[in-house]
Order: C-alpha cells, then structure tokens, then sequence
C-alpha cells in the first residue's frame, strides 16, 4: 500500500476549522493524504498591508519555509501564497520540497518591469502549476514560456447537491444574482442597467447583499423589483437557487480565474445562468447550451439574453437539465480530486492514480 502523502497547504484566507483534508483537492483521494493547513496571519495593520498593498503574504511564506522539510510538497493556493515561498525557495537552493501552486490570479497578471522579473524569478522554483482556466495559457505562453511542460489544466468541482424540486417548478420564480462581493468581483452597474432596460414584472434578487451602496453599483439606481438578500449558505442557499427562473453572474473582466463555484452551484442544481464571459468561465458555460454570455459590461446584451430566457421557460428548463449533467459528468469534486491526485503523483514521484 502506498505511503500517505504528507502536504503542507497553504491557502490565502485565515485558519477555518476544516482540517487540511478536508478540502477538495485532497478529499477523495485514493492515497488519503496528511494535509496542515497553514492559513494567512491575522496582524491587523500587517496582514492589511500583505493584502492590499504587498498583495503578497511574506509572514506566511517564511513559516511554510520552516515547515517545508517535513512534507513531500507545499501546495500554495493562489499566486499570493506561493510566489513568495518560490522566491525563498529559489534563494535556499538546497531546500528540495517540492512546490505546486494553484494559480486563480494568473500571476498578478504582471506584464512588464520589476514585476514581472520578480514573477518569473520566483516561478523557476515552482515545481508545477495548476490552472483552472484555459484561457489562462495565453499569459504563461507569452511571459512564462519555461513553464510549458511544468503546468496542468485542472477544471474546478463541486459536490453532490441533491436537487428536490422539479425542473419546472420554478417558472413563477425571481431572477437570482449571486455574490456578497463588491464592484471589484461583481459589476452590479451593468447588472441593474440591464433589468432597468427589461421593464419586467419579474423580481431580480441579489443574494449576498443586505445593502449596496451606491459607489459599488457606480451610482446607478436601484430599479424597482430588486429586492437584497443578506448572504446565505447550506440549505437556504441552495433553496433559494432551486426557485430562481434563471441565475445571472454579472462579473467584471479581470483576467483572473474567478466565478467558477457561483457558476457550478447553479449548474448543480439544474439552473440555466446568463454570465459575462470572462476568462474563468469560458470552460464551464456552453454557450447557447447550459446558459448564455453576455459581453462584459454590455447591459444592453445582458437584457436581451434575460429576456430569451425569461420569454421561453422551456429552453431555460432544457439548459438546466443539461448544466446538471455537465456537473454530474466533469465538473464534480470526485472528478478534480482524482485529476489533482494523479498530477501530484507526476510531480512527487508518489504512488497514486
């Protein structure tokens, strides 16, 4: 029987209480591996200046460089994590652990001057990267190249949602907006632009939001029928979904590998999503399929795929029944575990899949 991996995970929020193992990179392993987590410093002014200004955590990579020694691999999620422990690594050139980052920032993004020499200084040291993007590639063919055969495309999972209404049990339901972030994960302008244009008398939803100020709706108005829903999760959340007609995800281009989990929960529980196509989604909507694109930032566009949707409840119905298969089918924790396993086995040399 092969030996327990034993991981370091280092991961861009503070400590929860969820072990290691509980995450699903590493839950449904066949090798069961022994994972810490090691979670980001919560130093008040520090930690705010690692996030914001830094955009790095320099406090968390020099624990994991102590605590690298003693483990097969240090898997960093995000850029964040794992460039700075890259940078250390390289720099203590005898110190062999290997180093896996997953990478949702795409580096930073960083294209020019210091910042991209630090990038690519630090990103020689790291053993592989995983990408849950496609689109993504385009950045590491241009400024990584040395990473071509060191990088694997990993699509994002979700778990098991038992569905418990019927697929047509919702016609006389809302439009379903998700997300609690502000304009910088969710572009609520162009969103309530959109509805204001559709003149319905169907209710629009925002479910994470007990307020939106209005510098993070860039001063549109909130039009009649929107209704905000403070930030739910477990079974309320999934129940809100279940009577939503339709899920939107008004997301802004950023270049990052974001909106993945918002996109595959509805997909889940059988909801047809209207979505900007952005970078991080690209993979996961089959357009005209499972849901529709919007140009990002087009409300005018965003209001006439609300508008298909909403006019025909049966295209709606069959684009849910078929996201759900796509999740059922590829985009299942099952599934990522199982691809994440067996690259790491790739990597460490380790027994696995």
């Amino acid at each position: 029987m092969p030996r327990r991996p034993r991981i370091l995970f280092l991961a861009n929020w503070p400590r929860t209480h969820r072990s290691g193992e509980d995450y699903a990179f590493f839950a449904h392993w066949t090798t069961a591996p022994r994972a810490r987590f090691l979670g980001t410093f919560d130093l008040g002014p520090w930690t705010r200046f690692e996030k914001r200004t830094l955009r790095f955590y320099v406090l968390q990579a020099l624990a994991a460089l102590l605590l690298a020694p003693f483990y097969d691999a240090v898997v960093a999620y995000s850029a964040q994590c794992g460039l700075p422990l890259a940078a250390l690594l390289r720099v203590c050139f005898w110190m062999r652990t290997k180093l896996i980052v997953f990478d949702v920032e795409t580096f930073g993004r960083a294209r020019t001057g210091a910042a991209l020499s630090l990038v690519r200084f630090a990103a020689r040291r790291i053993d592989h990267v995983v990408y849950a993007s496609r689109d993504q590639e385009a950045y590491y063919d241009e400024f990584l190249p040395f990473l071509r055969w060191r990088r694997t495309f990993i699509p994002i999972g979700v778990g098991d949602f038992t569905k418990s209404l019927p697929f047509d049990a919702s016609r006389d339901g809302p439009l379903v907006a998700l997300g609690k972030h502000g304009a910088a994960f969710r572009d609520w302008a162009t969103l309530l632009r959109a509805y204001a244009q559709m003149s319905t008398d169907v209710e629009l939803h925002i479910v994470g939001r007990a307020d939106l100020p209005p510098e993070e709706r860039g001063d549109v108005p909130l039009p009649p029928g929107v209704k905000l829903i403070p930030y739910q999760l477990g079974e309320q959340l999934r129940d809100t979904i279940e009577r939503a007609r339709l899920v939107v995800l008004p997301l802004p281009e950023r270049g990052q590998s974001l909106g993945q989990l918002s996109l595959l929960l509805a997909m889940a529980l059988g909801k047809a999503t209207v979505a900007a196509r952005v970078i991080g989604l690209t993979d996961y909507l089959a357009d005209g399929v499972t849901g529709l694109f919007y140009r990002p930032g087009d409300a005018a566009d965003l209001a006439r795929c609300l508008r298909r949707l909403l006019d025909d409840p049966a295209l709606a119905e069959q684009m849910g029944r078929t996201a759900r298969a796509a999740v059922e089918e590829r985009f299942n924790d099952r599934r990522m575990a199982q691809d994440w396993e067996g690259m790491f086995g790739r990597v460490t040399g380790l027994a696995g899949r």
